[in-house]
């Protein structure tokens, strides 16, 4: 909520973006960690790239019919906040014509949208990709999308279903209903829709946009016609013959995946358009439901073997799979009440125990403890108060007998428990 200064000037922030206060910063922290240690695991390298790109990078490949509206220029023209961590990517490849492939790489950091604010949806968002690139294997898309789906797993989100999907087939299916070339970028659009607004809704808007009405109808029927995945690729292959060579490296996808022991669902679905145009071949992302309604999707990537391409004269076939870290937190943040990482707080009784307190706080941080200080000379229980304040569950209290004895007294918050102790058995207590 905005406020007026005493000058009465208004503080608020950007619509779209938000603080994160110490516990939920935390919490952020932690959600990122778990998520770089799985990406680190599966054999995926960090790369930084600036949150600043040239636009004509940025511009260089069409990845949406709103790209302009929603990307957010400086001044000048000449470089604007980066969209996704896709193309900087792709333009980080065609500037490192030496990296070893397949490249395996990933990202976790913010990007910029200019679209509407609502709920899970916000114009500055956090998203960890991972992806492949210079393989074209199948191996490489499942092992994008296992170790997305192993990262939120180990955050705790074991129900969902990965629906998954071909741009290759999604194309052969709309020219078997004679959708013209020409309107293929827009119908898959407005199909990425469907979710949202719905069956009916979607097929006005396909005949609004020259769809003739029946096709619509036909089309829409056969994308969300309820079946197994086998019998999915099987029909498709022979109602659309051209995609019946994208129907088997589908399959060959969900056998692939099969293989590790992933908790969630897996669903071919044909109406999973996934919007950016720059995908080529497989799409997926990822459904969670919370009281009956559908999430925004967590997880989401494909397959883009066009886009390096587009940046280096060699190109090279790429794969990738992104987390919407902003949309996790939103899911798990309220789960984690964290206030800061202390493990313990150094309280003094006088303020000629100063010196002492700094030294029993600086042993224990040597030995890895994370220890809080009091800095301001207030009295101990003030100091007590603080500590209960911020969760920490030990105090180590000093003052003229315990620095005599060089020991501290070590109080339990949680127990209401306290002892007596030299400080070689408090570090082991609390590095424990």
């Amino acid at each position: 909520m905005a406020i007026k200064t005493p000058a009465g000037s208004i503080v608020d922030i950007p619509r779209g973006t938000r603080d994160f206060g110490p516990s939920d910063a935390i919490a952020l922290k932690e959600i990122t960690s778990v998520i770089e240690e799985v990406f680190a695991r599966f054999g995926f390298s960090p790369i930084i790239t600036p949150a600043l790109e040239l636009t004509q990078v940025l511009n260089a490949k069409a990845y949406g019919a709103d790209q302009d509206k929603e990307l957010y220029v400086l001044s000048g023209n000449d470089a604007a906040l980066r969209f996704d961590l896709t193309v900087p990517l792709a333009r980080y490849m065609a500037m490192n014509k030496d990296i070893a492939l397949p490249f395996k790489r990933y990202q976790i950091d913010r990007v910029w949208r200019r679209d509407e604010p609502q709920r899970m949806r916000s114009r500055e968002f956090m998203q960890a990709d991972i992806d492949i690139v210079g393989s074209s294997s199948v191996s490489s898309d499942a092992e994008c999308i296992a170790a997305s789906l192993a990262a939120i797993e180990a955050l705790g989100i074991t129900r969902y279903t990965l629906l998954i999907n071909s741009r290759p087939i999604l194309n052969a299916i709309l020219k078997s209903f004679n959708v013209p070339a020409q309107s293929v970028a827009a119908v898959i659009r407005l199909i990425d829709k469907m979710p949202k607004i719905g069956i009916s809704e979607t097929i006005k808007q396909l005949s609004a946009a020259g769809i003739n009405a029946d096709a619509a109808q036909e089309i829409m029927s056969f994308i969300t016609q309820s079946m197994t995945n086998s019998e999915k690729l099987d029909k498709v292959a022979i109602d659309a013959p051209q995609s019946k060579p994208e129907a088997q490296r589908l399959l060959g996808l969900l056998d692939a995946l099969s293989r590790y022991g992933l908790k969630g669902e897996v669903e071919v679905d044909f109406a999973l358009a996934r919007g950016l145009d720059y995908y080529t071949g497989a799409v997926w992302e990822t459904v969670i439901e919370e009281d009956g309604k559908r999430l925004p999707t967590i997880v989401a990537g494909g397959r883009y073997d066009g886009l390096v391409g587009v940046y280096s004269k060699a190109g090279a076939p790429a794969v990738g799979s992104s987390i919407g870290i902003s949309r996790v937190f939103d899911i798990l943040g309220p789960k984690h009440s964290r206030k800061t990482y202390s493990t313990v707080f150094v309280a003094r009784i006088g303020d000629e125990d100063y010196q002492y307190a700094i030294e029993v706080a600086s042993k224990l941080r040597s030995r890895g403890v994370r220890t809080d200080v009091d800095v301001t000379s207030r009295g101990i229980s003030k100091q007590l108060e603080y500590a209960n304040s911020l969760g920490i569950r030990y105090v180590a209290i000093v003052g003229m007998k315990e620095r005599g004895e060089s020991r501290v007294r070590l109080r339990d918050m949680q127990e209401g428990t306290e002892e007596l102790l030299d400080l070689g058995a408090v570090i082991e207590k609390l590095t424990k």
